[in-house]
């Protein structure tokens, strides 16, 4: 995963979140590689996660669900 200093404030956010909901470092590092693509998607997620506390498997389906939907995601 890259440094924390080279992570966005919204990034930052995120981290910690995941962090907090205890999920595996392998997620975190590739839902914020993702997650990097998309504004919109990191606001979604991070919404989701301060509202939901989704386990990691709901966090997946979640995520797999805007990869599908965002044009910004790449396929």
């Amino acid at each position: 995963m890259q440094n924390r200093n080279q992570l966005s404030p919204k990034e930052l956010s995120l981290l910690d979140q995941m962090q907090r909901l205890r999920y595996s470092q392998g997620l975190i590092t590739t839902a914020l590689s993702i997650l990097r693509q998309s504004r919109e998607a990191q606001d979604e997620m991070l919404l989701y996660m301060y509202e939901k506390h989704p386990s990691e498997r709901k966090f997946v389906e979640r995520l797999a669900a805007i990869c599908a939907t965002d044009p910004n995601m790449q396929k």
